[in-house]
């Protein structure tokens, strides 16, 4: 809940645009109605999709944002996908911060909010000293716990600013890439579902992160810093790669996607082989 109080305290300090913080905390609190008592799926993809057209069709409309009104239909999907995906991938200790951190630093540092979004600096910093100050109690031993208020918050917050900064695909692909481990982890393990015939709606431990957790019994410490180095060094590929075009942006993030790719298949192939082998 921290990490939503800070952001609409600073938000109502700074007279942020009540169409951008009110739908993201009216989900903040349905999120966390569900962390007490279960919502359905639908209900809640309903709501997500809601608040992102709340968002990002006020700020088309206000003028904050000049992207063709078509644009408005796959930036609601992609918000929502990148909502859910971070609550998936919220499932060992320190993960969701680690990244959440680097993210919203690098949409900070790279993303020129102060000269793009100059209203919604101080809120987003805000998020950023929250998920440091929530950290400590986190990891490596958990205390605390984001819940679907904190998961859901942080990537329905990162998603909306991404398609709000982006002035350009070069720009969208480059922001995208500040959260490349969540991304790749999920589409990975999405696919690797597909393949074994597993229904995606079913509860499961494919994700990288869980295999190297549960199954290598790696700390979850490690998995996590592990994750947060992978994407400081995507970071750095992607933002020296725009400075030569958006086909070197591609180029790191397909090499990048497919390294992971063959890391997550390599990984489970060998283990599960010798777990045959010694039986």
């Amino acid at each position: 809940m921290g990490f939503v109080l800070a952001f609409v305290w600073v938000g109502l300090t700074v007279e942020l645009p009540s169409f951008f913080w009110l739908p993201i905390l009216a989900l903040a609190v349905l999120s966390f109605v569900n962390d007490l008592r279960s919502i359905s799926a639908g209900t809640r993809l309903i709501a997500q999709f809601a608040a992102a057209l709340f968002v990002l069709g006020s700020a088309w409309w206000t003028g904050l944002v000049s992207w063709p009104a078509l644009a408005l239909f796959p930036s609601l999907f992609f918000v929502v996908g990148t909502t859910n995906c971070y609550n998936f991938m919220d499932g060992i200790n320190g993960l969701a911060g680690i990244t959440g951190l680097i993210a919203f630093a690098c949409l900070m540092t790279f993303g020129g909010m102060a000269v793009s979004l100059p209203d919604f600096s101080y809120p987003t910093m805000a998020v950023i000293g929250a998920i440091l100050a929530f950290l400590p109690f986190n990891l490596p031993r958990a205390r605390l716990f984001m819940g679907d208020v904190g998961s859901i918050f942080l990537g329905f917050l990162f998603a909306v600013m991404l398609c709000l900064q982006a002035r350009s695909w070069a720009d969208f692909l480059v922001f995208a890439s500040f959260l490349f481990p969540f991304y790749a982890d999920e589409a990975v393990t999405v696919v690797e579902r597909l393949w074994r015939g597993e229904s995606l709606l079913a509860p499961h431990r494919r994700h990288l992160y869980q295999f190297l957790a549960n199954e290598r019994g790696i700390a979850h410490w490690k998995v996590s810093v592990a994750y947060g180095l992978i994407q400081i060094l995507v970071v750095l590929l992607v933002v020296i790669g725009r400075r030569n075009g958006i086909g070197h942006v591609i180029c790191v993030d397909v090499v990048a996607f497919g390294l992971w790719a063959w890391a997550h298949y390599s990984l489970k192939r060998r283990y599960f082989l010798k777990q045959q082998g010694s039986q």
